[in-house]
């Protein structure tokens, strides 16, 4: 394996951010992105080969002084949690620039905001010091601000003022947190340390943190990821983002960004959950269970196909927390493959909105109708994608929700069933309906001269809905590690230094 190579997955689309932005053409700008985006793939997959999946510690670590007066290090690293989250952003990263292939307004400043944004999700999912994760956590909003703010719909600045507001301060209040934790405790040579792994350890020392103290703590870093995923109520900002960016954007946006959320969740809070008021249990499941009623109610009730999904995301990104907090091996396993089965489905969900929009001029369900009649290839993906979002047995996102449902009974009976007898039924019900209105039925006359989208969109689709059949019939290839990392989570964290790392 090459050395250093997480760092020289975060580095090249760094490097191509800057040299698309410089550059003078769509035609060079797209191809620096996609030469940029295809190196961390490249790395990702060969890094696949090599990881053991049975390992709980921390694989190629990267470690190096980088503040020591304030005790800030340079330290990335992945294990069975972080990778499968590595392995989906790269990609998305690609399969999103193939999408875009056509994008020419500002070419050169799409896609380096694309680049750059890859660049802090890469960050944020391989960063094992807390100073670093953070700032990777706040390089993130820049281009999706700059994405929204440029590319997206007419009501662009009131969304990316809003997102960019919501998640900065939801951020503000998560670096509280870490401060707090920061200028709590002490290593042994009274030095401080940024280095995550040492802190979470050191919350379960009642010594150094009295239960006031880290239940303040783990309630500023709850709301930051809370926000970021978006969970009810702190879900406001999602669907006016995602209406308003770019296809693009909102594929990243919904695909990466929302799963920086659920990473904090798996990464930070549970194994800080079992140091705190156990209240925070039920409160974490109750807003699991609402955010996914609630979302696929409100699903069902839009217009818009775009802010359907978008809804929708907020409802199945509700099983990644419900699961998260049962805290049984099976349900923290399922909410992990959901987190990655949801980062797949999306793509090919937002990128169908994207598609009738470019095509028909409209993303109205009311205003649209037998679409498959001239669009065979494109309907064909779109109901594909749109069955693997409702669970379509087979498929990627089935697995992900029977997991979490079987793995949350036996901690929360009641909540588990209230989910299943009313979420169900809708979330297959808007996806059909949906599906129903837009692609069959009479062709109206207004389409009657359409025909199927680019090649390349149809390429980014068709990559995405293998994938979802892929890991729907052999959910293994993922799942393998996340069991280990179900494992590894309901244990005390392992620190680098006791691993001999630094």
């Amino acid at each position: 394996m090459i050395s250093n190579a997480i760092s020289i997955m975060i580095a090249v689309p760094l490097v191509g951010a800057v040299l698309a932005f410089l550059t003078r053409s769509r035609g060079q700008a797209r191809l620096v992105a996609l030469i940029a985006s295809l190196v961390p793939l490249a790395l990702a997959l060969q890094m696949y080969t090599e990881f053991d999946k049975s390992s709980k510690l921390m694989q190629f670590v990267e470690s190096y002084d980088w503040v020591p007066s304030i005790g800030v290090r340079y330290t990335v690293g992945v294990d069975c949690i972080s990778f499968p989250l590595v392995l989906l952003t790269a990609i998305v990263s690609v399969l999103v620039v193939i999408y875009a292939w056509g994008e020419n307004h500002r070419p050169n400043q799409f896609f380096a905001l694309l680049l750059l944004n890859e660049v802090g999700v890469l960050g944020v999912f391989t960063a094992l010091d807390f100073f670093l994760f953070y700032i990777f956590w706040e390089i993130v909003l820049i281009p999706m601000f700059f994405l929204i703010g440029i590319w997206g719909g007419p009501r662009k600045d009131y969304s990316a003022i809003k997102f960019f507001i919501y998640t900065h301060v939801a951020s503000l209040v998560m670096l509280l947190a870490i401060f707090a934790m920061y200028f709590t405790y002490r290593l042994p040579d009274g030095s401080r340390t940024f280095d995550m792994l040492t802190l979470l350890q050191a919350t379960s020392d009642k010594t150094v943190f009295p239960p006031g103290l880290i239940n303040a703590i783990f309630a500023g870093l709850l709301f930051g990821f809370l926000v970021k995923m978006p969970a009810f109520p702190f879900h406001t900002w999602l669907p006016d983002a995602h209406v308003e960016a770019p296809t693009a954007g909102s594929v990243v946006l919904a695909a990466l960004l929302l799963k920086m959320g659920g990473y904090g969740i798996f990464r930070v809070i549970l194994p800080m959950l079992p140091h705190v008021d156990k209240a925070f249990v039920t409160v974490i499941a109750v807003i699991g269970v609402l955010s996914i009623i609630y979302g696929a109610f409100l699903a069902l009730a839009q217009k818009d196909i775009k802010k359907l999904v978008a809804y929708s995301s907020i409802s199945h990104m509700g099983f990644v927390t419900l699961g998260a907090v049962a805290f049984t091996w099976l349900s923290i396993q399922g909410a992990m493959f959901q987190q990655f089965s949801h980062g797949i489905i999306t793509c090919a969900l937002f990128m169908s909105a994207g598609t009738i929009q470019h095509s028909v001029g409209t993303r109205i369900i009311s205003e649209l109708g037998g679409l498959a009649d001239r669009m065979p290839k494109f309907a064909s993906l779109m109901l594909a994608a749109f069955l693997a979002s409702l669970g379509l047995p087979g498929m990627s996102g089935f697995v992900a929700e029977f997991m979490v449902l079987t793995g949350s009974y036996p901690t929360f009976p009641v909540y588990t069933m209230l989910v299943v007898f009313t979420s169900v039924g809708v979330t297959a019900g808007y996806h059909l309906w949906a599906c129903q209105k837009v692609l069959f039925g009479p062709i109206l006359k207004k389409y009657l001269d359409l025909h199927d989208p680019h090649a390349y969109e149809i390429l980014a689709m068709s990559a995405i809905v293998f994938l979802t059949l892929l890991f729907g019939l052999q959910p293994a290839l993922i799942t393998d590690m996340m069991g280990t990392a179900a494992h590894q989570v309901m244990e005390p964290v392992v620190t680098l230094s006791q691993m001999g790392v630094i």
